[in-house]
């Protein structure tokens, strides 16, 4: 074999590799595939094999005991370096196969046909094949069924391997997330100490870079915990301390906690809540719920304006509204808001600094609690925030741990 041969299944060998598919338990959706290509084209064996470095590994198998066979003794090896469907019509009359061990013995190969399946990076991993123990021909309406099927391997391979990034993508993120927090936990902390003059007065010239690297010090530490929360959510991991609120008790420390930003934003906040009502819910969690609204909602209110908060139990729910008085959300993007990483262009958005985590962070914690979270134009204009919950807690209700 010349050098760019052997480049050729260096690179063929490493997409086989990259699928992480080579011994990993039968999956229904391969053995559907052999399945439906067995009673589709009348044989009594049907395969899925990816061509290793010296083996065939059967990924599916219906009609035929063991996992994988010798690569020197594979059909699907000519299949794979003809790089077309491969059939064979009796292989005791072909003399690349006459002689091989699984013809001449169990499982009495006669008639073989594979057709070569590529993974996502275009290369040539293994097949679907087709086998008898008696010699034929495939129809031309067969040959296409085959490469049909074999085209639907290919999309499995596809959505296997983007899962599996997808994992590795998110397990990377949560990593660094995780890893990240504490030390920047530390560097906005020391920061603030310095700021707070207890080591003594700083350079008024140096004040201000300090105040900038506290500031995005202390941005990063919330994004860190946004993408930490997001990714729980995502794996249904996010844990609820479950107990019976007051949810004005919840609004009074929300309203608390964005106290400075109305006043310096020059938005006045108000709280209507006609009558007491009580949940069973995560306090700290709701309280980051509402935060992220009410938040919001100062933030795209102009300055004199007011941000009103209302609450009230209507049978077993208990619902929370944030009014702002911004300019509104387009109707076309009242669902897309809640996405992930999902901004407007908004001035006010962009002087924020938003990695637009909060509103999908805060779908997951009312869903979590078994509620939900809708956003409609307000009348007179700005946006409606609404929340329900259901006052009993979550249907699954069960401690956290």
């Amino acid at each position: 074999m010349t050098t760019v041969g052997w480049d050729s299944e260096i690179q063929r060998l490493a997409a086989v590799r990259a699928l992480r598919l080579l011994d990993t338990p039968r999956e229904e959706r391969f053995d559907r595939i052999t399945r439906l290509a067995q009673r589709l084209l009348g044989v009594p064996i049907a395969l899925v094999s990816l061509v290793d470095v010296d083996r065939q590994w059967f990924k599916s198998c219906v009609g035929l005991e063991g996992e994988s066979t010798p690569r020197d003794v594979s059909f699907c090896t000519h299949a794979v370096a003809a790089g077309t469907l491969l059939e064979v019509f009796d292989a005791t009359e072909d003399p690349r196969f006459a002689d091989n061990p699984h013809v001449l013995g169990d499982p009495y190969i006669r008639f073989y046909a594979g057709q070569p399946i590529a993974a996502p990076s275009g290369h040539l991993v293994g097949t679907l094949c087709v086998v008898d123990r008696v010699p034929r021909k495939l129809t031309p309406a067969a040959r296409q069924d085959l490469r049909d099927l074999a085209a639907w391997v290919e999309l499995e391979c596809t959505v296997v391997q983007a899962q599996q990034w997808e994992t590795t993508r998110r397990d990377f993120v949560s990593m660094v997330s995780h890893e990240l927090r504490t030390p920047l936990t530390s560097v906005s902390s020391s920061l603030e100490m310095i700021l707070s003059g207890d080591f003594g007065e700083l350079d008024p010239d140096m004040r201000p870079l300090v105040q900038i690297a506290a500031r995005n010090a202390e941005r990063l530490v919330r994004l860190s915990t946004d993408v930490l929360d997001l990714q729980q959510m995502r794996r249904g991991q996010l844990r609820l301390r479950l107990d019976d609120i007051a949810v004005m008790d919840v609004i009074e420390s929300t309203v608390a906690a964005v106290a400075h930003a109305s006043l310096e934003a020059r938005v006045r906040i108000e709280v209507v809540c006609a009558d007491q009502a009580y949940l069973r819910g995560d306090a700290d969690r709701l309280v980051q719920v509402l935060t992220n609204l009410l938040a919001n909602a100062v933030r795209v209110s102009a300055a004199g304006s007011r941000v009103e908060v209302s609450c009230e139990l209507v049978g077993q729910w208990a619902t929370i509204a944030v009014r702002d008085s911004g300019p509104g959300v387009p109707p076309e993007r009242l669902e897309a808001i809640f996405e992930p990483f999902v901004q407007f262009d908004m001035p006010v958005q962009r002087t924020a600094g938003s990695a637009g985590l909060g509103l999908a962070i805060t779908r997951g914690i009312v869903e979590a609690h078994g509620g939900r979270i809708t956003a409609f134009p307000a009348v007179g204009g700005g946006s409606v925030f609404e929340v329900m919950l259901p006052a009993n807690g979550p249907s699954d209700d069960k401690p956290w741990w």
